[in-house]
């Protein structure tokens, strides 16, 4: 899941019953996958290789039906959250513009505490700029064996000509990780760091973890959380679609318009 694009937190929507199942499918799959493991490497050694493939096998297939459930609870959660509402009223069209003033009160007036983004405009040389921010989101989790932090950023300039009554955009993303981690063999460190300018098209990047009791850490537009899971994701989509609806609704279009302009518009 990458395209640095749009950032959400996990908030409590599953209920005591599904966070008690995940809990303890999570340790029945780890202490009945290690166990299978080894006896399967055990068969393989004593010349059981039918046996020992089948029960690695077998502890494999736990593996993957325990991490496909929780790439659907990260999922799931995620979709519940809050989308901007796309204000009523007549659609105009290019030959009969709203005003810059009309125009920017609508975009300003989608904000809401509820919603991962922010919307701010500003006066500029040209006329106006419209900045859509994704509000701070971050991921901290500790784990047996790993430790780790996850960082998406987004942040969409649009700038008004009321002169033309057109705009134009670009979008500015990033991410951050570390990742450290202990085995047998010693311990590894790593980061990685990524800044991007230039548009993007129905990207999505989201990271999900499950750890230790109460060691995933995420800070979010509702502030910081403390659970045993926990997810941030960036989906650009779900700000720019108001944006861009509430400009053409009032007339408003790019300096060029064409299907491909539209497509950056998603």
């Amino acid at each position: 899941m990458t395209t640095e694009s749009c950032l959400r937190t996990l908030g409590p929507v599953n209920t005591n019953t599904d966070q008690r199942f995940a809990v303890i499918s999570r340790r029945v799959v780890f202490v009945v996958g290690s166990i299978l493991f080894v006896a399967g490497v055990l068969a393989i050694l004593n010349d059981q290789l039918a046996l020992g493939i089948g029960l690695i096998l077998v502890a494999a297939l736990g593996v993957a039906w325990r991490g496909l459930l929780t790439v659907r609870r990260g999922r799931r959660a995620l979709a519940a959250r809050e989308r901007a509402e796309v204000p009523d009223g007549p659609v105009r069209g290019a030959d009969a513009p709203a005003p810059v003033d009309d125009v920017v009160a609508a975009l300003v007036g989608m904000n809401s505490d509820e919603l991962p983004y922010t919307i701010e405009a500003s006066p500029s040389s040209d006329g106006v700029r419209v900045e859509v921010q994704w509000k701070h989101e971050e991921m901290r989790w500790q784990t047996l064996f790993v430790r780790g932090s996850q960082a998406y950023a987004w942040r969409m300039e649009v700038d008004l000509d009321p002169s033309k009554a057109t705009y134009k955009f670009v979008e500015h993303s990033g991410t951050a990780a570390v990742r450290a981690a202990a085995g047998p063999l010693g311990a590894v460190a790593y980061g990685t760091w990524t800044w991007k300018k230039g548009k993007t098209s129905g990207g999505t990047s989201m990271t999900f973890v499950e750890g230790a009791d109460g060691e995933v850490r995420v800070t979010g537009p509702a502030g910081p959380r403390t659970s045993w899971e926990g997810a941030v994701m960036i989906k650009p989509a779900d700000a720019k679609v108001p944006v861009f609806t509430v400009l053409r609704n009032n007339g408003w279009r790019p300096r060029l318009d064409w299907f491909g302009a539209r497509m950056f518009e998603k």
